[in-house]
């Protein structure tokens, strides 16, 4: 009697566990998705998916996995610029830190970038895993709490004395570092003459101008050269200092649509803003390269363009515009990693950066030269050309200006600083890899079905024989712990949604 008890009970028993087993372990994965500690950490080493971080795409631009010769590690190298992955988000977060374990010889920019809400596929916040001409910088370096000071004639000690004066230094950068110093021109006075600029420009560009007590006033001429099959439409769009759209208008196609028409008739388009606040303004014009600028005119002092002019006054367009101001091009720059190419014979030349030579001696293959001196001249003899890189440009001295000190997007030379100030430092090296890390704030990430999207980016790199080999990749996220009433109440809300109670 008492055994057949006993197996009775123990027979209960089994089937509550039996039952209970699978639910206590469902409550425990819900548990451990809401992450009530507020960190948690995935790490994709190679060696096999991981169910947290994808594997890198496009697979074309990877090399297969390798075995790391006489270890258990495995490494894949990056060999077409950009790659990307991403990171599985099992709750909301307020931060990102990725650390990349990697190899790099001769890339002089290594970034990572993550997918922020914008315009357009390619809103990225890169931050900067490797600069090397910044690591190369023979000046007084200090490091401290993730926070690095350069100083070309070291006259701190430490960066809170540094950022106890800096509000009185002349001649102060800021590359990836958020200074809350507003770029203000003291001396500024309006041009007392319309500035006039002659020159051809192709396809899109974006610039800097500045105003004060004064109407943002600018007058486009543009012209469809009509090389190809479509329509063409453009936009202007313009942003305050801040990044606020202020402005924007688009503008249809000339209406000939085949690459058999000739180039459309001039067309005149006229920007007037009146009341702006004093501050920095950006212009943007989004265009194909069949849209010419042919001409700017504006009331304001300053127009320097941002990373890239596509210069066309060249014999090359002769075909389309009658009227093209043929002739060499000087282009003052603080680019110090300058990028050049042309599509056509009509474009091949040789170009000077100050004492500088580089022949551009092939159609459609970027060539690349560090400036020896910044801020540096290009004597451009031909036309017919892209310049490009992260920096300033303009077609004089007295036509330029550089609102960007106080947030530098590369550091180029040293552009006339005497003082660097950054969240940069430079990568740490152990056993013939690198290693960085850098942190993003997530509150402007564009998550998309739970997932964040990261871009792994060497910009030089699909210009040359290189391969970038990456060994480990870490995400560490955060986000506040949850007290016990916030997890009981979360675990609540689950079940009733799952439910339906």
């Amino acid at each position: 009697m008492n055994s057949r008890y006993f197996f009775n009970q123990l027979y209960r028993l089994s089937r509550i566990i039996i039952v209970a087993l699978p639910i206590i372990g469902f409550i425990y994965l819900v548990y451990l998705d809401f992450v009530p500690s507020g960190h948690l950490e995935f790490i994709y080493d190679f060696s096999k998916d991981s169910p947290a971080i994808t594997n890198l795409f496009p697979a074309n631009r990877m090399t297969a996995v390798n075995r790391l010769a006489g270890s258990s590690s495995y490494w894949q190298a990056i060999q077409e610029d950009p790659v990307y992955f991403e990171v599985r988000l099992p709750q909301k977060f307020s931060s990102a830190t990725v650390e990349v374990t990697y190899q790099n010889k001769n890339q002089p920019l290594l970034q990572l970038g993550l997918r922020a809400q914008g315009e357009g596929d390619w809103s990225y916040q890169f931050k900067p895993l490797e600069n090397q001409l910044l690591d190369g910088l023979d000046w007084s370096f200090i490091n401290n709490n993730n926070v690095s000071l350069w100083q070309r004639q070291k006259q701190f000690l430490t960066i809170e004395q540094f950022l106890d004066q800096a509000d009185r230094l002349e001649n102060v950068g800021a590359y990836y570092y958020d200074w809350p110093r507003k770029f203000v021109m003291t001396n500024y006075q309006p041009a007392n003459s319309e500035v006039t600029l002659n020159r051809s420009l192709r396809g899109a560009y974006a610039f800097y101008t500045y105003i004060k007590n004064e109407q943002l006033d600018f007058t486009f001429k543009f012209q469809d050269i009509n090389r190809s099959e479509g329509l063409d439409p453009f936009a202007i769009k313009i942003y305050d200092a801040a990044g606020n759209k202020i402005f924007e208008q688009e503008y249809g196609d000339d209406g000939m649509i085949s690459k058999y028409d000739p180039a459309s008739a001039a067309r005149f388009v006229e920007i007037k803003l009146p009341d702006l606040a004093e501050g920095v303004y950006k212009i943007q014009v989004d265009a194909s390269d069949e849209i010419f600028t042919r001409q700017i005119k504006t009331k304001q002092r300053y127009l320097t363009f941002i990373d890239r002019l596509y210069l066309v006054d060249s014999p090359e367009y002769s075909d389309g515009f009658v009227d093209l101001k043929l002739g060499p091009t000087a282009i003052y720059s603080t680019i110090g990693r300058l990028g050049f190419a042309t599509a056509h014979p009509e474009g091949l030349q040789s170009l000077n950066i100050n004492d500088q030579t580089v022949d551009i001696s092939e159609t459609h293959k970027n060539y690349f030269v560090t400036a020896k001196l910044v801020p540096n001249y290009i004597y451009v003899p031909k036309n017919d050309l892209k310049i490009f890189g992260r920096g300033l440009l303009a077609f004089s001295l007295e036509n330029f200006f550089n609102p960007e000190i106080y947030n530098l997007r590369d550091f180029s030379g040293d552009s006339g600083i005497d003082y660097l100030i950054s969240s940069y430092r430079p990568p740490q090296s152990m056993g013939g890899w690198q290693k960085n890390t850098v942190t993003f704030d997530l509150e402007q990430a564009n998550i998309e079905n739970r997932k964040l999207r990261f871009a792994i980016s060497a910009p030089e790199l699909n210009s040359s024989d290189d391969v970038i080999p990456l060994a480990r990749i870490k995400v560490v996220l955060e986000k506040s712990p949850l007290t016990t009433a916030e997890l009981i109440n979360k675990i609540v809300n689950y079940f009733q949604t799952k439910f339906s109670l």
